[in-house]
């Protein structure tokens, strides 16, 4: 990859000390570098109009330079302490396709699994419940038609996250066991600035906890290298060109409607500032 050095990253380690490859077929790894244009998108805009595209073709090639640059460029967030706790396995080609099929037919047996980490919490606020409820309202009832009570139907929509929706390249985003609450906000930026860059490329694709409830067979699939036991899976990351052309800079995929930014914002300022 080119793994750009900006000024500001050089404390950063580098791509490779925080990323396997092992899991992705030669031919990929060595494939000449993909000529680009410059994005001509702010990062305004980019930050705003991220969203999750639910609709990859995973015919079309996804450079392995354009995923080193977007590791590169997202090793630059903030960390506590400049740890940089997080490690990545790019999953790509047969290993992909082997790892797919095998979370499938798991699933399809009726398992559910579970992260190795406690993921939700069972003391929402209001707020908080507030923004779930909307999310699973506006996903099953209004886009698919699927009531509360429906498990059969709102599983079967569920299983597409083991297809990675179509993507070509699987990230899975770890982080060593012995991780505190501080960590997991260090991996969240990390994850963060992955999305945001994949998105000034106008690559589509999404965070996948689905993934990690099926951590053990990711360890029994790709071995001990690529999912090490001393660590958590935090989720995967599927990435990939959106079907049809879309460009998702400019044309969004189904995405939740969010909170209003005065619900989740106080403002303690001059009565003149405004």
């Amino acid at each position: 990859g080119h793994d750009p050095q900006p000024a500001a990253c050089l404390n950063r380690l580098p791509v490779d000390e925080t990323t396997r490859w092992t899991t992705c077929d030669p031919a990929w790894l060595m494939a000449p570098a993909t000529p680009l244009p410059p994005s001509a998108y702010g990062l305004m805009h980019l930050v705003s109009s991220r969203h999750c595209s639910h609709s990859l073709d995973v015919s079309k090639v996804v450079p392995k330079d354009l995923i080193s640059d977007i590791l590169a460029a997202a090793r630059c967030v903030t960390s506590i302490a400049n740890s940089q706790p997080w490690a990545v396995t790019v999953i790509q080609g047969e290993a992909r396709d082997k790892l797919s099929k095998a979370m499938l037919d798991y699933f399809d047996a009726g398992n559910n699994g579970g992260q190795s980490y406690k993921k939700y919490s069972t003391q929402n606020t209001a707020r908080m419940q507030k923004g779930k409820d909307q999310y699973g309202f506006e996903l099953y009832e209004q886009r698919h038609g699927l009531q509360r009570d429906d498990a059969d139907g709102r599983r079967q929509k569920y299983r597409p996250n083991y297809e990675f929706w179509g993507a070509p390249v699987l990230l899975l985003l770890n982080l060593p066991k012995s991780s505190v609450a501080g960590t997991f906000v260090d991996v969240g930026s990390f994850m963060y600035g992955l999305l945001v860059a994949m998105h000034s490329y106008g690559l589509g694709g999404k965070p996948l906890g689905s993934v990690a409830k099926f951590t053990e067979l990711c360890r029994q699939v790709l071995g001990e290298a690529a999912m090490p036991s001393e660590e958590h899976l935090v989720c995967g990351i599927c990435i990939g060109w959106p079907k049809d052309g879309r460009d998702p800079r400019e044309m969004p995929d189904w995405y939740p409607s969010r909170l209003a930014m005065d619900e989740t914002t106080r403002f303690v300022s001059n009565s003149d500032w405004a």
